[in-house]
């Protein structure tokens, strides 16, 4: 694991305060170290819900959660303290189970700051969270979440507030990137680690903007932010050529790094890159499932694993489609180039089945003990991922095939736990978690995790949406802490 005086330095470098026009710099990614999160449950003072208080769908914190009345201005309200003025990132916890995003201003003691969306998450039990970035007054202030629709607000579970330090003047508009939606930038970097650092927002207008990086790896999701209001967001990017999967597949892109900045009203003020200093790294070793797909509508959870990662660790994604454990283990660009990039300390998350349809149970336990070895011959850390589930019903019930057990009827996530248990190595059990979420869902509901005709052109039961790919990242984020992975202590 990292030294915590590492990890400390990554976040305190260049916090000083600055006010820039009506609002204030901050960097919520960088002051998380700094600023404790303040959390306040929709379901008790001071918090006000115009509808009732509920329980009936899983997955929330706190005693309940509001469930709005389904009217314009049926608000969901918080009285949030601060004890400066200061410019926050509000976090909203929300689930949206119908098929249509539902609109609502953002009311900060009495003005409206921003106008936002709640888009759908797949199901009422869906949690998720949307993010502004906003300036607030010392001491009380009233956050009101007003709906636009008569469709009313999703299920508001928690209004959390953040205070951030400000960092310095955003460097202006860099010559990298192009003026226009979405904005484009193109840096000549070698293959390797860099540092990114963007000013989200604009002085004069509100934003809504995005950040995804070479081949449509998301690495922010929309953050709303306020007119005069400025975000700093740092993250960890990694580069390489082809950008997408190693082997070419769909596109070997650009060399150098391409960064594109995209949501409804994309808003950049500034934007640095530089040489990472020496970042964790998580390798990802895996199938079309996890790659770094380099065409759209296909995504692989790996593309959505860094929206989860901050600043200090960046996932390297060496994934590639239609790869068993053994093709993997001995393609030239797949497990050969990435072994020698592996440092001291670095994660290697080993993920296999899809593509493992006819090996015997003796041949995938030795692929994937070759694999383990090598990786600690580097003096990496290697975390086994058994594969997710596949959408393949039997009335409310997943089939054999669905949970991996392959033509010649071996067992394969039972075998990847066996490898786990002999060779000492966690096990993040990824079939066993996105069985529950999937079968959870049932048939119809769950649809909306994999590639769907009406929706994406294609009908597709292995291979995820861009949605399906952030469930399962999470899902994967979510063995990353049980195992208490070093990556934990770079989690967003």
């Amino acid at each position: 694991m990292r030294s915590s005086r590492r990890r400390a330095s990554l976040f305190c470098a260049g916090l000083a305060a600055v006010s820039v026009g009506a609002g204030l710099l901050t960097s919520p990614t960088v002051a998380s170290a700094a600023a404790a999160e303040t959390r306040y449950e929709a379901e008790a003072a001071p918090a006000t819900c115009d509808g009732t208080i509920d329980t009936n769908h899983s997955g929330y914190s706190g005693a309940g959660f509001c469930n709005g009345d389904n009217a314009v201005g049926a608000a969901a309200q918080f009285t949030v303290t601060a004890s400066e003025a200061d410019t926050a990132t509000l976090t909203i916890g929300y689930a949206n189970g119908s098929t249509a995003a539902r609109p609502a201003d953002l009311i900060i003691n009495g003005d409206t700051v921003l106008s936002t969306s709640f888009q759908p998450t797949g199901g009422w039990s869906g949690w998720t969270t949307r993010t502004a970035v906003v300036p607030l007054d010392s001491g009380d202030s009233t956050v009101r979440l007003s709906p636009t629709g008569t469709d009313g607000l999703p299920n508001i579970d928690y209004l959390a507030i953040e205070l951030g330090d400000a960092p310095p003047e955003p460097p202006g508009w860099p010559q990298e990137c192009e003026r226009r939606s979405p904005i484009v930038c193109h840096f000549d970097v070698a293959p390797g680690n860099y540092e990114v650092t963007a000013w989200i927002g604009d002085r004069d207008t509100a934003g809504n903007t995005s950040m995804s990086v070479e081949a449509r790896r998301r690495v922010l999701h929309p953050v709303g932010t306020a007119a005069g209001t400025i975000a700093r967001h740092t993250v960890t990017v990694n580069v390489r050529q082809p950008e997408g999967q190693p082997t070419g597949q769909g596109g070997e892109g650009n060399p150098g790094l391409d960064i594109t900045f995209a949501g409804s009203a994309p808003k950049l003020s500034g934007l640095t890159v530089q040489p990472a200093n020496d970042p964790l790294v998580v390798y990802l070793a895996g199938d079309s499932t996890t790659c770094d797909q380099m065409l759209a509508p296909w995504t692989g959870w790996g593309q959505l694993m860094p929206t989860r990662v901050s600043a200090g660790a960046v996932v390297a994604n060496y994934g590639d489609s239609g790869e068993s454990s053994g093709s993997f283990l001995r393609n030239s660009k797949l497990f050969p180039t990435m072994k020698p990039l592996i440092k001291r300390d670095d994660l290697v998350l080993i993920q296999f089945g899809h593509n493992d349809k006819s090996t015997t149970a003796s041949a995938y336990r030795g692929n994937l003990s070759s694999m383990i070895n090598q990786v600690r011959d580097r003096g990496g850390e290697p975390v086994l991922v058994t594969p997710p589930v596949r959408r393949h019903f039997d009335g409310s019930r997943l089939t054999p095939t669905a949970l991996h057990v392959n033509g010649r009827g071996v067992d394969l996530p039972a075998e990847m736990h066996r490898v786990g248990a002999q060779l000492d190595v966690p096990v993040i059990d990824l079939t066993a978690k996105s069985k529950e979420l999937v079968e959870s869902l049932g048939p119809n509901a769950s649809a909306r995790l994999y590639l769907r005709e009406a929706e994406d052109g294609y009908k597709d039961n292995t291979h995820f949406s861009e949605y399906g790919a952030g469930r399962i990242a999470d899902l994967v984020i979510e063995g990353v802490r049980e195992h208490n992975l070093s990556l934990v202590n770079y989690l967003r």
